[in-house]
């Protein structure tokens, strides 16, 4: 009877340190499961490093667009873009480290960023103000799409609201964008 509770409790220890490491756990037909706490952990780590990634990207590419664009709009609008990528970026490893998800947080842009930042670099000056333009409307609209999925699934406070904070700011954004882009400045 004692051996039965020191290897019920070994057992017990072992399943909250498999699920504390991430770890799958086996079921009684060798079947592997992932727990809830640990599947929502990881969507949210893997939204982290998306969001961080991004704005890591935009803020590279408002620098090239201060650096390179033709248009006093697009100067300007490379020095908001900058100034609030830089921020949001700046919110969200404060968010992360709070909510123990800084180790998710990548210190610098991925090959396919590198690669985009390389694309912009080498257009001809003629085209680069309508394709920055174009470039920062999708990627906001497709941010705003996935911080709304997110928003649905994480728990996390801290992180929803960054996250609704996020959305309100890249609605105002796009907007204003859209409307820029109407009156045909």
């Amino acid at each position: 009877m004692f051996t039965d509770k020191l290897l019920s409790i070994a057992f017990g220890l072992l399943f909250l340190l498999t699920i504390a490491c991430g770890d799958t756990v086996e079921t009684e037909t060798g079947e592997a499961i992932t727990p809830p706490a640990v599947k929502e952990m990881s969507r949210t780590a893997a939204f982290v490093d998306y969001a961080a990634s991004t704005n890591m990207l935009q803020a590279k590419l408002a620098q090239l667009a201060i650096e390179k664009g033709q248009s006093e709009e697009v100067k300007a609008m490379g020095e908001q873009m900058l100034a609030f990528y830089g921020s949001a970026l700046d919110e969200l490893r404060t968010v992360a480290k709070a909510e123990g998800l800084h180790s998710s947080l990548p210190d610098s842009l991925g090959t396919a960023d590198q690669e985009t930042i390389e694309e912009f670099r080498k257009l001809p000056a003629a085209e680069f103000d309508e394709r920055y333009r174009q470039y920062v409307d999708s990627s906001q609209k497709s941010q705003q799409e996935h911080y709304q999925e997110m928003l649905v699934r994480t728990e996390e406070e801290e992180i929803r609201k960054w996250i609704s904070e996020m959305q309100l700011q890249l609605q105002a954004r796009r907007k204003l964008s859209l409307e820029y882009d109407s009156t045909g400045k």
